[in-house]
């Protein structure tokens, strides 16, 4: 069984009650309970808070799956809780339900501009190679400029083909980077519940998301742009 897997913590440092902010006409987290219960493959929707406010609004969503209220406790609300350091551990005691046929489909409030044609490419992909799966984009500027300074002032490049060493600073000869982008993760339970190691990323398998517009929502600016692509999406 698939399982769409939400979290929405209310506490955020750089923007209050981020999750429950208004996005056009919805609450942050409710653009990815939506995308959910729009994905056939899904069966159910767990949703991982720590506010009573934001699961009596979850419960008030009118939805076609079953929605599933995974409570999380103060300490496992702490900002300093990794969100997979949590989903290897409490989350597997808390819901004994789950089995390692299972899969979980996580998708992150704060990136809501994703597309369900990539979400079940992404299943069929997880699906096929039993591999964990993540949502990746192309870097918007040339990594391979990139650089750190030294404490006595130059500079050190972070590739060893720099272009800023050989020379070779015609863009569209640069090589492509990507990074996640954090829209979508597809977990094995096999993974969380055997796997001990640092990373859900060792291993796994990097989709290219086809959505034209991304934001990560951290602060206010990212808010007020995200708003902007609200309307466009």
């Amino acid at each position: 069984m698939i399982y769409a897997f939400i979290p929405a913590r209310s506490g955020s440092k750089r923007l209050k009650d981020k999750n429950y902010l208004m996005l056009k006409d919805k609450r942050l987290f409710e653009w990815s309970i939506e995308c959910a219960n729009n994905t056939k493959k899904i069966e159910k929707i767990i949703f991982s808070t720590d506010s009573n406010k934001y699961i009596e609004y979850a419960k008030s969503i009118r939805l076609d799956k079953e929605l599933i209220i995974d409570y999380r406790s103060d300490l496992n609300s702490s900002s300093e809780i990794k969100i997979f350091d949590y989903l290897k551990s409490d989350f597997i005691k808390n819901n004994t339900y789950l089995n390692e046929k299972d899969s979980l489909l996580m998708l992150l409030p704060t990136q809501p501009f994703r597309v369900n044609k990539d979400i079940d490419e992404i299943i069929k992909l997880g699906e096929k190679t039993k591999k964990n799966v993540f949502s990746s984009r192309e870097y918007s500027f040339h990594v391979s400029f990139a650089f750190k300074f030294l404490e006595n002032g130059q500079f050190e490049s972070l590739l060893k083909d720099s272009p800023m060493k050989t020379g070779n600073t015609r863009s569209q000869e640069q090589t492509k980077y990507y990074h996640p982008d954090g829209s979508v993760y597809f977990l094995n339970m096999t993974s969380l519940m055997n796997d001990s190691g640092p990373s859900i990323y060792i291993n796994a398998i990097p989709f290219k998301s086809s959505s034209k517009y991304f934001i990560d929502i951290d602060d206010q600016s990212d808010l007020e742009y995200a708003r902007f692509i609200a309307d466009l999406f």
